[in-house]
């Protein structure tokens, strides 16, 4: 455990990573103290990026390794958006409050990813992101709440957090187009 570090984004880094916790993702170089203002910026800029990534290519082609294809994460990206836009709610509505954890690799059998198309992916993505950033505008990101799986965290965390996953998925995007 960082100390540096809210218990949330401790949990959520050791569930990411092997061993230690780094200060910048393995993969994909994401800085984790990263500015939530930055963040956030990172997370409203994504979708135009992911439609210049698919860009007359197939993002339902199957992946090589049996995984997600292309679409899929944009699939993952438009539930995570959707889903923290849910806790933003809450969090204004009830500061503090407790916040489900949930499986996305289940979530994602359950929707099928893999067959859903990508136009509206792209659509969908666009749209759960506006909705995100201007819930996340409204907030403090110094209100806290408690993760149901990783613990105390604060909305500059769970910023963190989606800025990760909208910037490390752009590498999965892009290898897995066709």
């Amino acid at each position: 455990m960082d100390a540096t570090y809210s218990p949330f984004l401790n949990g959520a880094l050791a569930w990411i990573s092997s061993g230690s916790i780094p200060d910048r993702c393995e993969v994909c170089g994401f800085e984790w103290a990263i500015a939530p203002d930055a963040a956030l910026d990172a997370i409203e800029a994504a979708p135009r990026r992911y439609a210049a990534l698919l860009a007359d290519r197939d993002g339902m082609a199957a992946a090589d390794d049996g995984g997600w294809n292309a679409t899929a994460y944009l699939w993952h990206l438009v539930d995570l958006a959707r889903s923290w836009s849910e806790r933003w709610v809450q969090l204004d509505a009830d500061p503090g409050s407790l916040l489900a954890g949930w499986d996305p690799d289940v979530l994602a059998v359950a929707r099928n990813y893999r067959n859903l198309p990508t136009a509206p992916a792209l659509w969908a993505l666009d749209q759960a992101t506006d909705t995100f950033v201007e819930l996340s505008r409204r907030l403090d990101p110094a209100t806290t709440f408690q993760h149901g799986d990783w613990g105390e965290g604060t909305i500059a965390d769970g910023l963190r957090w989606l800025a990760h996953e909208y910037t490390h998925h752009q590498l999965d995007v892009r290898a897995r187009a066709r």
